[in-house]
């Protein structure tokens, strides 16, 4: 399904650097009725558990609770349905990295998870209470339990990660955790995903990202068959003002990712566009209040109204 015009028609010769990675199966564009509503189902029986609530737009599945790393739960869950096969790559918007390595007693556990799955409740306890609360080492748990294949993060201001950092796992080999910078200068002139020339610098990316160059018109786009994990953490729509965190105000975030653009690299006019495709290629997309981080449940809710008007028709808030 297409999601939104795209200004140029693209070729169907593709330049592909390598065998693009990423290793998942279903996503919402390719989803046959049947399947998708098999999976709305698996959703709705996870649905029933505390601090998840679970929307279907037009666009997406879409999960939605409180603190970051339940997206280990859901993300277990779905792999017990035996309907998806892990890992996947995941597409993140957070303000914070997340980043920090588990500690070893929750290494300990996963490794025996590893060797023997655990019931849901023996993983919803892991991540409760063996994790860290500050939600700050859920990735590389992920990663760990080969949930999680590579990372790529967007609009992030406070991390370590200055552009690429890998994590070797104890036994799934080493994995990638990219950090993009803001999804403004990413895709504009000069920016990682948008020089075609800067190959020798951002190949590597571009090979894990899924991000292939035509040249019959001299563009980027995804693979045709890229999907992966999409995650929103709200806090990175939001800003400090006088020692206080608020949601970045409404008409701001609605006029900077509604601006159209003719960008010579790639077919994406306007940030809403892109991130529309993004949510439209994942095979489910999640949402992590983290209230806290965005000043408080008033101003996450400002910003969940404006993220549900701008990427989802405003069908989440229904």
């Amino acid at each position: 399904m297409e999601v939104g015009p795209k200004l140029f028609l693209k070729s169907n010769t593709l330049v592909h650097f390598s065998d693009l990675k990423g290793s998942s199966q279903i996503s919402n564009s390719s989803l046959t009725d049947n399947t998708r509503m098999a999976k709305i189902d698996s959703l709705s029986n996870l649905s029933q558990r505390a601090n998840i609530n679970i929307k279907s737009t037009t666009n997406a599945d879409v999960v939605i609770y409180e603190d970051h790393r339940t997206i280990l739960n859901v993300l277990y869950f779905l792999k017990t349905q035996q309907q998806l096969e892990f890992p996947f790559d995941l597409i993140l918007f957070d303000n914070h990295d997340d980043g920090c390595t588990p500690s070893e007693t929750a290494l300990n556990k996963i490794n025996k998870f590893n060797q023997s799955s655990p019931s849901l409740q023996e993983f919803w306890s892991f991540t409760e209470f063996d994790l860290n609360g500050l939600d700050d080492d859920w990735i590389k748990a992920g990663m760990e339990l080969n949930l999680i294949n590579n990372v790529f993060l967007f609009n992030a201001t406070e991390t370590n990660i200055n552009f690429l950092e890998h994590y070797e796992t104890k036994c799934f080999g080493t994995k990638k955790y990219y950090n993009l910078g803001t999804l403004w200068n990413a895709l504009s002139f000069r920016g990682c995903l948008y020089d075609a020339v800067k190959f020798d610098q951002y190949g590597e990316l571009w090979e894990d990202f899924g991000w292939v160059y035509n040249r019959e018109d001299g563009r980027f786009d995804f693979a045709q068959d890229r999907q992966f994990l999409l995650d929103f953490d709200l806090d990175c729509f939001s800003m400090s003002i006088l020692d206080k965190r608020v949601a970045i105000p409404k008409g701001l975030l609605i006029e900077k990712f509604k601006a159209q653009h003719i960008h010579q690299n790639h077919y994406y006019y306007s940030w809403e566009n892109f991130v529309r495709e993004l949510i439209e290629r994942s095979v489910i997309t999640t949402i992590c209040f983290e209230n806290v981080f965005c000043g408080g449940y008033r101003e996450t809710f400002k910003i969940f109204e404006t993220i549900d008007y701008l990427f989802f028709d405003n069908q989440l808030g229904k």
